[in-house]
């Protein structure tokens, strides 16, 4: 009987331990919840409270030369020659609620495709959550390292988001994400922001005697940001105004002139410093163009902040003339200075404090930055004293190795490898500036006249030129690349959903297309690896190493598999 009410057989003592497991599996359960929340909150970015006056909610539509302008107060936003022209005035809360009004379609195609670019890169479901909170930890002091009125503009800018899809994160602290995701990737081993090259030239390396500043703006980030490139015209209540090359939406800087003629631009670097919690580097940047008037005020301001990740700024003075290059870490600075009236920069630092630095060594020797340089200071000896903007354009599209050697379109070793942002040249004397249209630097460098953006009192308002586009464009070869970097992709996707047979198939006609491409050849060659058939692979990877191939880990990977 006993047995029968479960009071002493086995199973009847065995109920009393599931029981306690049950209990404390529901206790663990509510505790790691409530533990989870908690987390959740503390790592949750609060934006500032909306206390100021009213402001204008909706946008009046107008009629314009190219098409429509859309107006907020007195910022607009409009499309012209392919490029959006931004103007914004007022405090930072307005800026930033004018910015969000007029870019709210593109915020939109930006948020989409940005979520879409986090799913391809992690597509399990729990990948996206761990990696979601480990950002959430590691980044939880950036509003601490943020200047005040950038929070306030993010804050301004995301309310008037309205997300039409479910996102991991509310609209503040996504699109403070989004301003911090440069140095967020700078040290990922194949991360998509180290191929910049920039460079200034003046005195008598130029024709005129003005100061010429050029640069490339690598970022593997889509074509979204080549095809919705911005120029945007800051004028911040009680600061200096200045104009920034990027895109609808972008508060921080990556390229930058000011009313003062300071010019501003980053390339990302590597160090052995750790990263530490500091300001965003675009932020940084837009710090100096609101704040200097010169280059030794703007190395006043790189001191007042800390930054996360190393970067190379190129920072000049069109007034004086002149030009450096911060070598910038987490923990030293140095400043690269120029006395022969040309100087230039791709990715590792050149500086005597940064010779022993292991990981800036590894990244000259591993990365493109070390071929770049050395083909563009070539090209800048060649065109010593005639250097002017339709030269340094000539110099952006550089297609070459060095000593020229030739190299398959696209190749990452030249200085342009179809994979710009955006270009920019500036006069920095006139304050004039050109912007690639696109594709990349193939379109025309479409003219921009900063006096009449910044307000000059003295603008002429005369007709400035366009440079001319580049001959690549319309051709054969620009269609061929881009269908190849289509079957590249497609290859990918068929690869990371398990149908390796198929993508072999698409990358051998990748292959045929760009028989010189090393990309394709490894492309290729791993393929093949995966499925088992080494012989064709190492036939693969015995024609990438001929194609001078531009990354030596690669090379590395390569060679071990064909001593296997």
């Amino acid at each position: 009987m006993a047995t029968l009410l479960g009071g002493t057989g086995p199973k009847g003592r065995l109920r009393p331990w599931v029981r306690k497991a049950a209990f404390g599996a529901l206790v663990a359960g509510v505790s790691l919840t409530l533990l989870y929340t908690a987390f959740r909150r503390w790592t949750w970015m609060r934006p500032p409270d909306d206390d100021g006056p009213s402001i204008p909610t909706t946008v009046e539509v107008e009629p314009a030369a190219h098409g429509v302008r859309l107006v907020s107060g007195t910022s607009w936003m409009e499309r012209q020659d392919g490029i959006w022209r931004v103007a914004l005035r007022g405090d930072a809360r307005q800026l930033g609620h004018a910015h969000g009004l007029l870019a709210a379609r593109i915020t939109d195609r930006f948020d989409r495709h940005l979520k879409q670019l986090q799913a391809e890169l992690l597509p399990g479901r729990w990948q996206r959550w761990a990696v979601g909170n480990v950002v959430r930890w590691r980044y939880r002091h950036l509003p601490e390292q943020t200047p005040p009125e950038r929070l306030v503009e993010l804050a301004a800018f995301s309310r008037t988001v309205s997300d039409a899809e479910v996102y991991d994160e509310e609209p503040f602290q996504r699109i403070f994400y989004y301003h911090a995701l440069y140095d967020m990737t700078q040290r990922l081993e194949g991360s998509p922001l180290v191929g910049c090259t920039a460079f200034a030239a003046w005195g008598k390396q130029s024709t005129n005697g003005h100061l010429i500043v050029a640069r490339n703006f690598d970022f593997e980030g889509g074509r979204i940001f080549d095809r919705e490139k911005a120029v945007l015209a800051y004028h911040p209540a009680g600061r200096v105004p200045f104009v920034s090359v990027a895109w609808p939406g972008m508060m921080g800087v990556v390229t930058g002139v000011n009313a003062r003629r300071i010019y501003v631009s980053l390339n990302a670097a590597r160090t052995d410093d750790p990263p530490q919690p500091g300001i965003p580097v675009t932020f940084l940047m837009r710090e100096i163009l609101e704040r200097a008037g010169s280059i030794k005020e703007a190395l006043e301001v790189v001191k007042q902040h800390r930054v996360m990740v190393p970067e190379a700024l190129l920072i000049a003075d069109g007034k004086v003339p002149d030009a450096v290059v911060v070598e910038l870490s987490p923990r030293k600075t140095a400043v690269r200075r120029a006395p022969g009236g040309v100087i230039g920069v791709t990715n590792h630092f050149l500086s005597d404090e940064f010779k022993p630095d292991a990981a800036n060594d590894r990244l000259r020797r591993y990365s493109t930055s070390d071929a770049r340089l050395t083909r563009l200071n070539q090209l800048l000896t060649r065109h010593a004293t005639r250097i002017d903007p339709r030269v340094a354009a000539e110099i952006l599209r550089d297609r070459k190795g060095a000593g020229e050697q030739p190299l398959p379109i696209g190749h990452r070793n030249a200085i342009d490898a179809l994979i710009a942002t955006h270009g920019v040249v500036v006069d920095l004397t006139d304050l004039v500036l050109w912007v690639s249209r696109g594709p990349r630097l193939a379109g025309e460098f479409v003219a921009v006249d900063l006096k009449r953006l910044l307000g000059e009192p003295n603008a002429s308002g005369g007709r400035i030129e366009n440079l001319p586009a580049d001959p690549l464009l319309g051709s054969a070869d620009l269609a061929r690349h881009a269908w190849v970097q289509s079957q590249f992709a497609h290859a990918r996707r068929l690869a990371g959903a398990g149908q390796r047979r198929a993508a072999v198939e698409q990358a051998q006609r990748a292959v045929s297309a760009a028989p010189n491409s090393p990309e394709a050849r490894k492309l290729l060659g791993d393929l093949l690896w995966e499925v088992g058939e080494r012989a064709r692979a190492r036939d693969q990877y015995q024609e990438f190493l001929r194609c001078s191939p531009p990354y030596r880990q690669e090379v590395e990977q390569v060679k071990t598999r064909l001593e296997e």
